[in-house]
């Protein structure tokens, strides 16, 4: 179960480590991160949905 990250979203920037719960904005949606991982150019969350599911 993934828990819900504290405090408001920001934007998905590549080079940024995420932990499950986190939450990112990207192209004006929000999705939370499944698996802990650093953010790379084509890892955008609607590209990849192992890593971020859409709230």
């Amino acid at each position: 179960t993934v828990t819900p990250t504290q405090g408001p979203a920001g934007d998905w920037t590549s080079g940024t480590a995420y932990a499950p719960g986190d939450q990112a904005i990207y192209n004006g949606a929000t999705y939370q991160c499944l698996q802990a991982h650093t953010a790379l150019a084509g890892w955008e969350p609607p590209n990849v949905p192992a890593l971020w599911r859409r709230r």
